[in-house]
């Protein structure tokens, strides 16, 4: 008898259990001071992403053995549910990315962490729901049982000095990359830009940017500014722009500076700066634009932008 839709507590879980183990693996790292060492976080942190929120989406959508490649002895064929789980973490890592440029976190190392441990998690944790209700023998994945076995037989089909030459050769190529990512991103620092609005009580708060206002009232905006690795000098300059839209362009009509903000930001920081604008030129539509730059730049590194009606005075 069939025991489809039936919940069973004994689904192989040893692939879901090792997804967690990873994600308290990786917040280990990133949320403490182990983070400071980039060759460990590289290390860590970069199979993780290529590799772990993919495979639990996969796991989520592809529950029962089979659905993905078939293998002939086991049902499961690993090398195509891992090349899948590649593909998949491009989509968290976008999914993930979408939302947190709505937020005011932006892509901060830290939010960018949290927020694929907890897509990551969602998923692991629909996997194992969905792999429950597949009758046992068609379910994917593997248990704990499994995984020793295999261990040790391919442990016994080795000698002594086998073993340890393949552990050497895999901590050599983990290390080799983490060197070379660190040297490749070790003079980089990334530099976010968000403007907060200011709600009824008077806090700032993000999306609560005034629609419409009248020529000489004040806004008030918070402007935040934040560094990664290195210390930010800079400024921030507000205007606002009479604009036409054509299919994907966008031409501005009308430009006036409003303010002229200086940022000084230490490494690892954010400084949010509240200041006051009023318009000086009504319309409908207009864009209220914050452009970040760094000092001895004619260029922005970063823009913000809300639409906002002025009515004449």
């Amino acid at each position: 008898m069939s025991n489809l839709g039936v919940p069973n507590d004994r689904a192989p879980a040893a692939d879901l259990l090792a997804v967690v183990v990873s994600v308290v693996l990786v917040a280990g790292v990133v949320f403490t001071p182990l983070g400071e060492l980039r060759v460990l976080a590289v290390v860590i942190g970069l199979p993780f992403v290529l590799l772990v929120p993919g495979y639990a989406l996969v796991s989520a959508v592809f529950p029962r053995a089979g659905e993905v490649a078939p293998d002939a002895d086991t049902g499961v064929s690993w090398l195509a549910r891992l090349g899948l789980s590649v593909a998949g973490s491009g989509i968290a890592i976008t999914v993930v990315g979408g939302v947190l440029d709505f937020t005011i976190w932006g892509f901060d190392r830290t939010a960018i962490v949290a927020g694929l441990s907890t897509f990551t998690l969602a998923a692991a944790a629909v996997a194992w729901y969905r792999r429950r209700r597949v009758p046992m023998p068609d379910q994917a994945g593997t248990d704990l049982g499994s995984v020793r076995s295999a261990v040790r037989t391919a442990v016994d089909a080795q000698s002594a000095v086998g073993v340890v030459l393949t552990v050497l050769v895999v901590v050599a190529a983990a290390g080799a990359i983490g060197v070379v990512a660190d040297e490749s991103t070790g003079g980089g620092s990334v530099v976010e830009l968000y403007v907060l609005g200011q709600n009824d009580s008077g806090e700032l708060a993000a999306g609560d940017y005034p629609s419409n206002v009248t020529v000489g009232e004040p806004i008030t905006a918070g402007i935040g500014v934040g560094t990664s690795d290195s210390a930010f000098d800079g400024y921030v300059v507000t205007r606002l722009e009479r604009v036409t839209v054509d299919g994907e362009t966008v031409t501005v009509e009308q430009s006036r500076q409003l303010d002229r903000s200086e940022f000084r930001v230490p490494a690892g920081e954010r400084t949010v700066r509240r200041h006051a604008v009023e318009p000086s030129v009504a319309g409908e539509r207009l864009r209220m634009t914050y452009r970040l730059y760094r000092d001895g730049s004619a260029d922005p590194i970063r823009r913000v932008h809300f639409w906002i009606t002025v009515e004449p005075a």
